[in-house]
């Protein structure tokens, strides 16, 4: 009964190049199976529902030469014999340094949060009172030019700016930053160009009128400005003192740079407890109790520092919680239970608004990448045309619709606490009148919410929203993805306040005491849940936003059911872009086609191994004839010829003690920990860009001496067996962190390792 289950797992047969121990696998998958499997695999679908897709060929080889991060310890003899000599005091020092790179870490991103807000007011405050000039005398064509000329040069100004900082600084720079965090190394995602080209391009870009939102890019700039704070580095200027040299590794890095993305979006909306849980749902593949902590600290001191400054640095004895976007909402005001059926059908609006936002986003983005590639001439004139167009149907759309009287809107100050979200852009109407898609397209996004949020009666027509609503719904799928620096939250924020607001004046029409500004901010949440599938820091960041703790219920509802119907369609924007940018990003679950898989199917079999003691000029040759970045390092057996598993060293390391000239001195049982080598150097060393191989000589002495690697790979390697299935093995390679998964056999011999693109 189950006779191939009986046969024994160890016997071995030998690969073209000799290189490789194989196992008989006796439950190698079917034929068919695998048939089936690579049909599905090649896949060319641009969106597609969570789960449900597995990498071509081609996309593989996209990202094969895309790097993963080490975020597991390296636990090596050297590293113990370090922590036998520290002391509590030591513990206590490294836990300490870490909330003091917190501290200045909210102060620096709270300040940057605070220039891009001064500077944005200053530029869109010269912007609207040269047109305003020409208009207050009823010269439309010079007040046209005048606002679209304006524009054209932000644009311009901006696109340059990613131009010279690199394609990095573009768009919102959340792919990069989930990518890193998931463990891919994104070159130059978060180096200081590429963070200084982000900052002046959304100043200019935001203040252009173009269809985009500061606050993706600040999760970026947080994250940055993390990455750069705790390392304390640069390769560039080969500048590596030995301050936060306890926190040079990817582990604390990434980090930090959860903590940096946290503290951008904080700091941006005025949410931190929003910001905390941002990081948490979103960005971050990693989480731990510890990091929670200094996270929410801070976000607190970012969000104090911001609040800080933009109020005059306490010239004012009263401190108000506000970010670069924030609503103040009455407490006055309740829904009734019948209404929970309609912010329902808000959700439903808005799970397919948003899967409609990424479909056509995706595709457009798609064509971008094969029409316009990375030409900067191109790319900035579709920019300028864009803006161009933004410009002429933001100006002209406003004459649509004729004035309508400032006294026809109603105020019910018993529900109102701030009036000032009801003063309305005249433009080129009489006195005591006001233009509604003027009030809502020729001026600031943030002051076009605050009136689809204020709590007033007739101050927009039904027609007008709906002008409004496809306006903005299509220029913003237009404008992500140009090569300026932008966000998609205040677009989409936008898109749902028109769309809700328009559903809530639908309802009045037949029903008595409906508030549309309830609707316009539930229909914000369930866009903004739409497109991006995010759940539980969207509740918390529009309650932090609108001090609307009250509408509660109204918001979770319509929240989980835009998700949802968001997910039946397709996935969030960020996983597609990711694809697109061709970062091997690992779900928290594999796909569903590959639930049959075993990990013998999809290993790399080929496995170049080291000895525990090896040669110099074999380590030399060994780096020259491959480009792997680990190596399982074995011990030779009683037999002389067997793979037997001891630990894995990275190449970094190799390097590392080539070019410091860490020779062995023993006779090949004993370990020696050199005294002139001891941890604090190979930290050091390690920490820095690794040196070229091409740049060392070896005489004949030293090619012919040894290197015991036993010291310095990592004992501590997480390894797994043969018979491993792919889910199992991509779980536990997911959830650890792992760059390289060693593959043993019943003998503890190797037979096969893991990498990122295995699982893929």
């Amino acid at each position: 009964m189950g006779s191939s289950l009986n046969k024994p797992l160890a016997d071995r047969v030998q690969d073209i190049d000799g290189q490789s121990s194989m196992v008989f696998d006796p439950w190698k998958i079917r034929p068919e199976i695998i048939n089936s499997t690579t049909e599905m695999s090649t896949n060319t679908s641009v969106t597609h529902r969570r789960r449900n897709h597995r990498l071509s060929p081609l996309e593989k080889q996209k990202m094969k030469n895309i790097q993963s991060l080490n975020f597991t310890v390296n636990d090596n003899l050297l590293q113990r014999a370090e922590f036998e000599k520290t002391t509590k005091g030591f513990h206590l020092k490294k836990t300490f340094g870490k909330w003091i790179i917190c501290l200045f870490l909210g102060i620096i991103v709270g300040c940057i949060a605070y220039i891009i807000k001064t500077v944005v007011q200053l530029l869109q405050g010269l912007k609207f009172h040269y047109t305003n000039y020409y208009v207050s005398k009823g010269l439309q064509s010079e007040a046209f030019l005048t606002f679209s000329g304006i524009n054209l040069l932000f644009v311009c100004l901006s696109c340059l700016m990613v131009i010279v900082a690199g394609p990095l600084a573009s768009s919102s720079g959340i792919p990069e930053v989930k990518g890193y965090l998931n463990g891919v190394k994104v070159p130059e995602s978060l180096g200081f160009r590429s963070l200084f080209g982000k900052i002046i391009s959304l100043i200019l870009s935001y203040s252009s009128g173009l269809f985009v939102g500061p606050e993706g890019p600040m999760i970026h700039i947080g994250s940055a400005v993390g990455a750069a704070i705790s390392q304390f580095k640069s390769s560039t200027l080969g500048f590596y003192p030995d301050l936060f040299l306890n926190y040079r590794n990817d582990r604390d890095k990434r980090d930090f740079i959860s903590v940096g993305a946290a503290t951008g979006i904080s700091a941006a909306f005025g949410a931190p407890i929003g910001g905390v849980l941002f990081s948490i749902e979103e960005v971050s593949s990693f989480w731990s109790r510890q990091l929670t902590w200094r996270t929410f600290f801070c976000c607190m001191i970012a969000t104090f520092t911001s609040n800080f400054l933009l109020q005059g640095m306490g010239s004012s004895p009263d401190m108000h919680d506000s970010g670069l976007l924030t609503f103040g909402f009455s407490r006055l005001y309740l829904y009734r239970y019948s209404e929970l059926l309609c912010f329902c059908i808000l959700g439903l609006v808005g799970g397919i608004f948003g899967a409609t936002f990424v479909f056509l986003n995706i595709h457009l983005n798609k064509w971008r990448k094969e029409k316009l590639k990375q030409n900067p001439f191109l790319r900035l004139f579709e920019a300028l045309f864009v803006s161009i167009c933004t410009s002429i149907i933001c100006y002209y759309a406003s004459f649509i619709f004729g004035c309508r009287y400032q006294s026809n809107i109603i105020i019910e100050t018993s529900v109102c606490e701030d009036q000032s979200n009801t003063e309305m852009v005249q433009f080129f109407c009489p006195n005591g009148m006001y233009s509604e898609l003027g009030s809502l397209l020729f001026g600031n996004p943030d002051q076009a919410l605050r009136r689809l949020y204020s709590r007033t009666l007739n101050m927009f027509t039904l027609p007008s929203l709906v002008v409004f609503t496809v306006i903005s719904f299509v220029f913003s799928i237009w404008s992500s993805g140009l090569w300026v620096a932008g966000g998609l939250f205040v677009p989409m924020m936008m898109v749902g306040a028109g769309f809700g607001r328009l559903f809530g004046q639908l309802l009045s029409l037949w029903f008595t005491g409906i508030d549309s500004s309830i609707y316009a901010l539930v229909g914000s949440a369930a866009m903004m849940a739409g497109y991006c599938r995010m759940t539980i820091c969207i509740v918390v960041i529009m309650v932090e936003l609108t001090e609307g703790t009250q509408y509660l219920v109204p918001i979770i509802l319509a929240v989980m059911i835009a998700k949802w119907v968001g997910d039946f369609f397709n996935e969030s924007v960020y996983e597609h872009l990711m694809e697109q940018k061709y970062i091997p990003f690992l779900q928290t679950l594999p796909p569903h086609s590959t639930n049959n898989i075993r990990i013998t199917n999809v290993m790399s079999k080929n496995v170049v191994v080291l000895p525990e003691v090896c040669q110099v000029k074999t380590l030399i040759s060994v780096l020259n004839n491959n480009n792997h970045n680990a190596f399982p390092v074995i011990n030779r057996g009683i037999t002389g010829d067997q793979r037997l598993y001891r630990g894995i060293i990275l190449r970094d390391h190799i390097l590392v003690l080539l070019f410091n000239r860490v020779f062995y001195r023993g006779t090949g049982e004993e370990i020696y920990l050199d005294e002139n080598f001891d941890f604090k150097q190979f930290q050091k060393e390690t920490s820095k860009k690794p040196p070229q191989l091409s740049e060392m000589e070896f005489d004949y002495y030293e090619s012919e001496s040894y290197i015991d690697l036993r010291p310095y790979m990592n004992s501590s390697g997480i390894t797994i067996h043969n018979t491993f299935s792919f889910v199992e093995a991509y779980k536990l390679f997911r959830n650890m962190g792992l760059r390289h998964l060693p593959v043993i056999d019943i003998n503890n011999e190797v037979v096969g390792i893991v990498t990122r693109k295995d699982m893929l």
